[in-house]
Formats: C-alpha cells, structure tokens, sequence
C-alpha cells in the first residue's frame, strides 16, 4: 500500500479532506432552515433543485456558490444564501443599536429581486397599484398582496402613531440605492419610507471614532406593525435608514424559526 510522507496511507488523507469539505450536521440544518424560510416567504413561487431556484419559467438561480465574503462584497454581490448572512432581529427583542457592518435586509441578490418583481421599471410597473396609506394612495406593487399589506399597517397607525404616517417618503420608484450600482428594493416596489420628519439615515451621521453614530426616532409599535404584514425595518441595520420598510417575509420567517 502507498504510504502518505507523514505515516497515514493516502486514503487516510482523501478521507481527511472529505471530511472537512462536508458541512456538519449543524451547518446542513442551518441550510435547511434558510431554503424553508425563503420557500415560507415565497410559497409556490419556485422549487429547489440540488443547489438551484428552479422558477416555472425555466429559470435558474444559484442558491449558494460557497464563496466567503467580506461585509462589502455581501452587499455587492451576495448569492441567495448570502440573504441570511445576518439575522434580522424582531421588534419584540426591544432597542438595540447595530454592531459593525450588521445589515439584516441590506443583503439582496438583485437576480434574485428580479425574477419576482421584474427585471424593468416597465415590467415591475404593470404591477403597480395605488395603495391607501395616511392622508393618501402610495405607490406599490400588488404581488405578494403588499399593497393591502400596507394598507394593514396605515388603519393600525392609530393615536400616537398616526403622525409617523404623514409626510411618506414613498412606495415605488425605480433607482439604484445612494451611492451604489445596486437596484434599490423601492424599484421593485416592495419598500416604503414612512414620515421623513422622523427619520435618520447613516449617511448624515456623524463619525465617532470611525464607527457611525447611531439614531433613531421611530417608535418600535410602529415597526411591529410592519413586521406583523412581513416588512423589516431599516432601522435595525448598522447602515440604518430609520424610515425604511421593504417586504422580506424570508427574513422575518427565519427569525422566527431562531
């Protein structure tokens, strides 16, 4: 038999390797919690193959390249997979200010958008309702019944929390995120910024130190509100955008799986 130079046959090796290749049972559950999540979020809208979406159209979507990647490359160019890298944390586990480069919901695989919503302003257009909102319609798109999900969440801004729905910063408009090339979820349709006079935004912050300072002024009923209809708040991100809502059921479904 062929002996390795350290002593151990070679199978001993290539079993060796093999091992470490295969993910851990922990790590096979945590995927397997992920792909029932985003199935969860999107029922019915396509299956899995082995490591593909497979959507009716005949399209396929890479779930997991099993490229590491570092906090900007996530926002970049993430994989589907990559969408879960950060767990968004609910409304019920009260305040919290963001650790470094934690973005839950920033991580979006444009690909991935795009299959659902539509590829164009003009594809994703044809889906776009006027949605009632406080004092007014909003611009929305009806997949996934979002624009009656918003509707949900202005007839519960009640008392108090009225106020937080004037003034919106709006529903759909087809642009790239500030400072990016990537697709904003707004072009989809499928975000919402409530009352502007209220919000923060990380880019007018303030350096501290080399981290950003974090604030905010949205109230967190307000944000259970919105997670109640399967919207996730940007402000739990480190980049926070405190009047942001976009609808990522997948997230929410994880969470509460966790």
């Amino acid at each position: 038999m062929i002996e390795a130079k350290r002593g151990h046959p070679i199978w001993y090796w290539l079993l060796t390797i093999a091992a470490l290749l295969l993910p851990t049972p922990a790590q096979a559950n945590n995927d397997a919690a992920k792909r029932a999540a985003l199935l969860a979020g999107y029922p019915g809208l396509f299956t899995f193959e082995g490591n593909d979406l497979v959507f009716p159209d005949g399209k396929h979507i890479v779930w997991d390249d099993g490229k590491s990647r570092t906090a900007q490359q996530l926002i970049e160019a993430p994989d589907v997979e990559d969408m879960f890298h950060y767990a968004y944390p609910l409304a019920d586990r009260g305040e919290l200010i963001p650790a470094l480069d934690f973005d839950p919901g920033r991580v979006r695989n444009e690909e991935f958008f795009k299959e659902i919503y539509g590829a164009s302003a003009k594809a994703v257009g044809a889906h776009i309702v006027s949605a009632q909102w406080v004092g007014g319609k909003q611009p929305v798109t009806k997949l996934f019944g979002i624009d009656r999900r918003l509707a949900a969440v202005a007839a519960a801004m009640t008392g108090p929390l009225h106020d937080y729905g004037r003034n919106p910063g709006g529903g759909f408009v087809w642009r790239v995120i500030a400072g990016t090339s990537q697709l904003s979820v707004h072009s989809f349709g499928a975000a919402f910024d409530i009352n502007v006079d209220y919000s923060d935004y990380w880019r007018w912050a303030k350096s501290t130190g080399g981290t950003i300072a974090y604030k905010n002024r949205i109230p967190l009923a307000v944000v259970k509100l919105f997670e109640a209809q399967g919207f996730i708040w940007g402000g739990r991100w480190y980049h926070y955008d405190t009047m942001h809502f976009e609808y990522r059921p997948e997230l929410l479904a994880y969470a509460k799986a966790h």
